[in-house]
């Protein structure tokens, strides 16, 4: 499952489909949303907040993380669908 780190401007603006937006500034208090049975794909922008993101997660007791390196950049730059409420 995608989490998105990302405010929900950013979100609105492009998103990779099916992703669950939690904005960094609240993942603390709604980490209790995230699956810990799935796959997690943590991401933001740029990878600067998912990095932050998947310590926190990490710390929390969550295993199955994986951080998209470059974050939704790089996804695009693979030329992987992203969806815009826009």
């Amino acid at each position: 499952m995608p989490v998105d780190v990302r405010t929900p401007a950013e979100r609105q603006a492009k998103s990779i489909g099916g992703s669950l937006g939690v904005p960094l500034n609240h993942l603390t208090e709604r980490m209790h949303e995230l699956p810990r049975n799935r796959p997690l794909l943590v991401h933001c922008a740029g990878g600067y907040r998912s990095s932050i993101a998947a310590s926190l997660l990490k710390r929390a007791g969550f295993t199955k993380l994986t951080e998209l390196a470059g974050g939704l950049a790089a996804w695009e730059t693979g030329g992987y669908p992203v969806e815009s409420k826009i």
